[in-house]
């Protein structure tokens, strides 16, 4: 097997398949099975036939401050001095006018933005940590022609052989501990973390610490997976792609359906 099958690499989807012929999942992030999960229309329209949508305030904020934190480190690793100002003005560098109301709602989400960074500095920054990737994509090979992929937000070396994970949370309520025990976003990490042959990764689970860090609150929740809930997670992502290709994508009818789906004009659910 070639260095290729276990790459951190970008993924690009595959063309719309043709509708006469069998559905065929090669391969699943954790957003498109959450969104199968949420309505299977959904996910047909968004990740199957790939209809646009306009930006929201949300995924733009989001980018935003994600491509902030990393540019933050990199700066840092490179002797700039960490400062409430250099994140500001990296927040300024990387903020995307997409997606919001009007000018106000905008203002509002780049102060708030500014309120999580200041507060990260002051909570979590440590000079001390030794940051070894940061907003890293990758893919890995499940077996029986499926790969999984992702994003790393950041990977810090935490000694002893061991890394720790961290995925950054822009807008989520905080799970918890037992929600996050069974996380399956932090279980794609692991099982990445657990399979590409290359440093600072091939490391047994225990060696894995999975966090998942809520910018809003400065609070950090952390984890670890054994090889056996790897083995659930391959059996349960395997699961859903089956789901997926037998799926008659209907709408789920789920809440979300009331509160703004990006794709209400096409839903022929009641309401």
């Amino acid at each position: 097997m070639s260095f290729l099958d276990y790459g951190i690499k970008a993924k690009s989807g595959k063309d719309t398949p043709n509708q006469d012929s069998p559905l065929h999942i090669d391969y699943l992030s954790y957003s498109q099975i959450e969104t199968f999960k949420t309505c299977p229309l959904h996910y047909k329209l968004k990740y199957i036939l790939k209809v646009p949508t306009p930006s929201s305030a949300s995924a733009s904020f989001g980018t935003a401050m994600h491509a902030t934190l990393k540019n933050f480190f990199e700066e840092v690793s490179g002797g700039v001095k960490p400062s409430d100002k250099l994140l500001y003005d990296l927040l300024e560098k990387n903020w995307i006018k997409e997606g919001y109301k009007s000018r106000s709602h905008e203002r509002d989400f780049f102060e708030k933005g500014k309120i999580y960074l200041s507060g990260f500095l002051k909570q979590e920054f440590n000079a001390k940590t030794k940051v070894v990737l940061l907003e890293q994509q990758f893919t890995i090979p499940l077996g029986n022609n499926l790969r999984i992929g992702g994003r790393f937000d950041r990977v810090d070396d935490l000694g002893g052989g061991e890394i720790e994970i961290i995925d950054y949370k822009t807008g989520a309520t905080i799970p918890t501990q037992k929600d996050v025990d069974k996380n399956l976003q932090l279980s794609f990490y692991a099982l990445a973390a657990n399979k590409i042959p290359t440093e600072p990764f091939f490391k047994i689970p225990e060696k894995i610490r999975l966090s998942l860090y809520y910018l809003d609150q400065q609070q950090k929740l952390s984890t670890v997976r054994s090889m056996k809930q790897l083995e659930s997670a391959v059996a349960e992502i395997s699961k859903v792609r089956e789901e997926i290709e037998k799926s008659d994508f209907k709408c789920s009818n789920h809440m979300f359906c009331q509160t703004g789906c990006e794709f209400s004009l096409f839903c022929k659910s009641d309401k």
